[in-house]
């Protein structure tokens, strides 16, 4: 294994090597020429040479146990590795399984005389990158250009950097800070934390420390303390601020994203932003084929887009009269079509994975594959609904949180392609297919801003309104 600050790089006595990216992994040979007759800047180094060379072009197959591993040291490279006079040993690496029960994923461990390093890779059968890391070998005699994937899919192995032996200074459960002036303070653990939260910490975590911050019982605000009055008032206003901090987060967690300030109902919940780039992409790519074909047929109506789309496949009633009740020539048809066409993929996930509540599968597109899925959408349902199954057994667990979050997902998607200004005046039909009982499916779209109301014939209707509202915190019962 060869390392440098950034990636690493190979090399032979008869060939020089170089390292690079490459956004194809496509095995296959390509001729590039190069003319190298023309005027050069002044910083060049001239030389001559013939008119032009052809390069031959390599790209090697991916072999799990012959890939070169590629690091990189984002807190500095070791000096034993950049100082060439440095008489330290440079850092010594083992390359293993990231789970003992599982073959995906690495483990990269090493040490020298001050530090340690290590870096893994959870190895999921997809990941969604758009580059992947090539280590390319030029054979000078040859005219060889050989493009190697990197270890782990083309993955850089980024070392995380600790050094041996560091204790704190600890004394009497406090932190002493040394140098300059203040080298005999001590401040508690706890300020400790707080200070390095503000200084170094997410917004996230800085929300959450002034959460913990609120709850704390000031010894002044009993009574006989003798300021009770005003710093009990004073408690009680930050208390409250810091628990609507802690419910908009849980809020976020579990609806999909949504814009709080939008000034009309349909700009609330986008379905682009649901799906995210690499389904939204393939998803339009697939409604537009149909809209296409349709066009050129010379047909208009929502029932064949839908049978185009569905095929021989099984559709929920409801789903098809939706797409039925769609005009492909009306303005804004495409969007509802995509997002009628994404609900029906998540319902087809889910009619898959709900009669155990969990699917086996070695990888991720496994799982895809045995659902029927696009690759890009599946990825996008499979992060968005699931987690991975703990133990020795590979798979992915629909739970009792994420179906409810699934719930709230699919009942949002069927408003907004049923209707442009988000009003739909029975969602019952729905609510069977996706086997959810009217009380529930009320209680979670009342929790996303809806308002929801049942007539006299049983049919739930429900609205969504501008300004967006959400309802209070519910309280717990009694136990």
């Amino acid at each position: 294994m060869s390392y440098s600050g950034s990636a690493s790089t190979s090399s032979s006595s008869s060939s020089s090597s170089s390292s690079s990216s490459s956004d194809s992994d496509d095995d296959g040979q390509q001729q590039i020429s190069k003319s190298v007759g023309e005027k050069r800047n002044i910083n060049d180094v001239s030389h001559t040479t013939k008119a032009s060379a052809s390069v031959q072009v390599k790209v090697s197959p991916n072999k799990p146990d012959y890939d070169p591993v590629v690091v990189s040291f984002p807190r500095g490279v070791p000096s034993s590795i950049a100082e060439e006079e440095n008489s330290n040993a440079p850092p010594l690496f083992t390359y293993s399984k990231f789970k003992e029960s599982s073959s995906r994923g690495r483990r990269i461990e090493g040490e020298d005389e001050h530090c340690t390093y290590s870096a893994s890779a959870a190895g999921r059968g997809h990941d969604g990158r758009l580059s992947k890391t090539y280590v390319c070998i030029f054979d000078k005699q040859k005219n060889t250009l050989n493009l190697i994937p990197s270890a782990e899919k083309g993955t850089v192995f980024a070392l995380e950097q600790t050094v041996k032996e560091y204790k704190p200074a600890v004394a009497n459960d406090n932190m002493t800070i040394g140098g300059g002036e203040n080298s005999n303070t001590t401040i508690s653990a706890s300020d400790r934390v707080q200070m390095l939260v503000d200084s170094f910490g997410s917004k996230k975590k800085q929300k959450v420390m002034e959460s913990k911050a609120a709850n704390k019982v000031n010894v002044h605000s009993v009574v006989g303390g003798g300021n009770f009055v005003p710093e009990n008032v004073k408690g009680s206003s930050s208390k409250v601020e810091a628990q609507e901090v802690s419910y908009e987060q849980a809020r976020r967690a579990f609806l999909p994203p949504f814009d709080a300030d939008a000034d009309a109902p349909q700009k609330v919940y986008n379905a682009q932003s649901m799906m995210e780039t690499a389904a939204w992409t393939k998803v339009s790519g697939i409604v537009n084929r149909r809209l296409r074909d349709l066009k050129e047929q010379g047909g208009d109506s929502g029932e064949a887009v839908c049978d185009m789309l569905v095929g021989k496949g099984h559709c929920p009633k409801s789903i098809k009269a939706l797409m039925g009740s769609i005009k492909p020539s009306a303005t804004g048809s495409p969007y509802r079509f995509k997002v009628a066409f994404f609900l029906y993929l998540i319902m087809r996930f889910y009619n898959k994975i709900d009669r155990r509540g969990f699917m086996r599968g070695k990888t991720v597109d496994d799982c895809i594959n045995e659902c029927h899925l696009p690759l890009e959408i599946g990825v996008r349902i499979f992060d968005l609904f699931t987690t991975p199954l703990e133990g020795k057994e590979d798979g992915f667990l629909l739970s009792k949180q994420l179906k409810t979050k699934m719930h709230i997902y699919c009942l949002i998607l069927y408003i907004t392609a049923k209707s442009k200004d988000m009003k739909v005046s029975n969602i019952t039909p729905f609510c069977k297919d996706l086997r959810l009982d009217d009380r529930q499916a009320a209680m979670i779209l009342r929790e996303a801003g809806f308002t929801v109301k049942k007539n006299s014939t049983g049919e739930m209707n429900t609205s969504l309104n501008t300004p967006l509202v959400f309802p209070p915190p519910r309280r717990g019962k009694r136990s």
